[in-house]
């Protein structure tokens, strides 16, 4: 095969990937918009009806608790880090540990300062 004709083998190859993987990414978008929709039915008529799980002929709808810890003020969480490194140090990943402010939100029920900390009620569906 000429270089030339490779060349362009391989610029057309690649630009129906690109195309092939736009059309893939769209078709999930509206799978995964459907998706929350059904999940947040779930989620109200969980909520509605005091109930934290369900057992159908498919599978198990539940909630789960999703939690996120990110630093909202990088300056402030380091320098209490460093006021007490030998104890606090354990809080640092490349990211700061979410289990760490977990354990401290449930010990102290506060979390360090310069951090985020989110909880919210998710639900997770099973199959069968």
């Amino acid at each position: 095969m000429k270089l030339d004709d490779l060349v362009l083998k391989y610029i057309t190859l690649r630009d129906r990937k690109s195309a092939m993987k736009r059309e893939f990414d769209q078709s999930v978008e509206k799978i995964d918009a459907a998706l929350t929709k059904m999940e947040a039915i779930l989620l109200k008529t969980f909520q509605d009806t005091g109930q934290d799980a369900a057992k159908t002929k498919a599978g198990t709808a539940y909630t789960a608790e999703r939690t996120s810890a990110t630093v909202a003020d990088r300056d402030a969480f380091m320098g209490w880090v460093m006021d007490d490194p030998e104890e606090r140090m354990m809080f640092l990943e490349n990211r700061v540990s979410k289990v760490a402010v977990e354990q401290y939100k449930s010990a102290t029920s506060d979390i360090p300062p310069g951090v985020n900390f989110r909880s919210e009620l998710v639900v997770n569906v099973r199959r069968k």
